[in-house]
């Protein structure tokens, strides 16, 4: 009787001292990621400082030139941009393929989670005549989506951005950030 009651208390302790390691390192995982926010900010917040006024001689030539150098940034890997095409429905979406590893590429302003929010209200075919040719029908929950900002893709992305994408799509943004969805 002694025995089962000294293995129970022994067994209930592990549990207890389990529980509490756990919740410490949910705790611990919260500061984490709330501290990676707040390096983030401050490294986006420094390098706005350090460019200056660069920012109003700012050109685009080659669309194609900086889609491939963004990408290639962020990507970590040379990037062959072939025959970006736009497309509007349900969110603007550049597509374009990646002649160096054969993949097709969707860039949208959308985030993973607004992107499964969208395309969840646009579950059933679209009954006026469109079939689908977005690309971005084809992202799922466990699509790689690659965040472009100015800690990956180039000190003067969040400058170029707006340019590049009013020039592509006619739309006027302030997003300082473009997400790239790898589909193939």
């Amino acid at each position: 009787m002694t025995d089962l009651f000294l293995a129970v208390v022994v067994t209930g302790a592990v549990v207890a001292f389990g529980a509490l390691i756990s919740i410490g390192n949910e705790r611990q995982r919260r500061a984490i990621d709330t501290l990676h926010r707040a390096y983030k900010q401050w490294a986006v917040q420094d390098l706005r400082l350090k460019r200056g006024t660069v920012s109003a001689q700012t050109r685009i030539e080659d669309l194609t030139a900086w889609l491939t150098k963004a990408t290639s940034l962020a990507f970590g890997r040379k990037t062959i941009v072939m025959d970006y095409q736009l497309h509007n429905a349900p969110v603007t979406t550049v597509e374009f393929h990646d002649a160096e590893v054969g993949n097709t590429v969707a860039c949208t302003l959308e985030s993973p989670e607004a992107l499964q929010s969208i395309l969840k209200k646009k579950k059933r075919p679209v009954l006026r005549g469109e079939l689908r040719s977005n690309p971005i029908f084809r992202a799922g929950k466990k699509t790689s989506a690659i965040e472009l900002s100015m800690l990956n893709a180039g000190t003067m992305f969040d400058i170029e951005l707006p340019i590049v994408w009013n020039t592509l799509t006619g739309q006027v943004t302030e997003s300082d950030t473009l997400w790239a969805y790898i589909l193939d």
